[in-house]
This record gives structure tokens, C-alpha cells and sequence, in this order.
């Protein structure tokens, strides 16, 4: 049995495989680039620290209210399933927490909560000592914003400022 011989028209097939490959992905690219579009990029809001009142808690762990202020720059909603916080004061690490409370913040526009956080009763110590002489203190607030629906998930947000004890 000899072997069958391809016809010639062989390499005429490749040639137009590989034309037709190209001509798709040169179709589908722009189209890449369109994906932009349903990816929103989001410019990340605003938070910052409005008011701190300390709740009680015990002589290690002290539960802190922050009243927060955040800043929608974005023209359009976003639906925040919930945030992680950091709170340093003075330079110092202060609290942490999590605010699990679905809040909504609206297309260019602003809006106010309050979270709770737990402090580091030592830290809180330390700084309110340190403030005693002052009206404010330095703070630094950021964190990440975990949001619904949506196919950017996290958005991470970081603001310093002061605030009145």
C-alpha cells in the first residue's frame, strides 16, 4: 500500500486559515478595547472622619462610632455591600472594623453613616493623652469599599485629614 500524496491545494488551506485567523482577531480587538466599557473604572470616593465617640468596651478593646462622610466623584450609584476600615491616629494604628450595612452612594453626591470600629484601648490611651493640648488630631483612614453588583468588586480608598476628639 503506498501513501495517499495531499493534494497541493494543502498549502493554499493554511494560508487561508491563517488569513481568516487574522482577520478575527483583528475583528475582536477593537472590540478588546471596548471592554473598557463594561468594566466601569471607578474613581474612588471620598471617606473621611466627621466625629469620634468612644461606646465603652473593656480596659484592651474599647468599641469606637465613627461619623463618616463619603464623596461620590462617579456619575453613577454605587451599592456598597460593605467596608473595611483602618483608623490611625496621630501616626499611631487606632481601630479597625467592618461596617457590613448595605449603604448606597449616590451619583455625584454625598452621603453620611456611622460605623463601628474597635479600638486598641492602649492606642486610644497614648493618643488621647498626646491631644490633650490640641483641639484635633491627625487621622488616617483608608481601607477597601466591597461592592454589590458589580464587576469591579473592591475599590480601595485612603484619606488623611483631622478630626475633633
Amino acid at each position: 500500500m503506498t501513501p495517499r500524496r495531499l493534494p497541493c491545494a494543502l498549502p493554499a488551506c493554511l494560508a487561508l486559515a491563517a488569513w481568516l485567523a487574522l482577520a478575527v482577531f483583528l475583528a475582536v480587538f477593537p472590540a478588546l478595547e471596548g471592554c473598557s466599557a463594561i468594566v466601569p473604572r471607578l474613581t474612588p470616593p471620598s471617606l473621611s472622619i466627621t466625629a469620634v465617640r468612644l461606646r465603652g468596651g473593656t480596659l484592651t478593646r474599647q468599641r469606637v462610632q465613627l461619623q463618616v462622610h463619603a464623596s461620590n466623584p462617579n456619575d453613577r450609584a454605587i451599592s456598597v455591600r460593605s467596608i473595611d476600615v483602618n483608623v490611625d491616629l496621630a501616626g499611631a494604628p487606632f481601630a479597625t472594623g467592618v461596617n457590613a450595612a448595605p449603604i448606597t452612594l449616590p451619583a455625584n453626591g454625598d452621603t453620611d453613616f456611622v460605623m463601628q470600629v474597635t479600638a486598641n484601648a492602649a492606642n486610644a490611651l497614648v493618643v488621647l493623652a498626646g491631644s490633650l493640648g490640641h483641639r484635633t488630631v491627625a487621622y488616617h483612614l483608608y481601607g477597601d469599599l466591597h461592592l454589590e453588583h458589580s464587576l469591579v468588586r473592591t475599590i480601595h480608598f485612603s484619606h488623611d485629614g483631622r478630626v475633633r476628639l
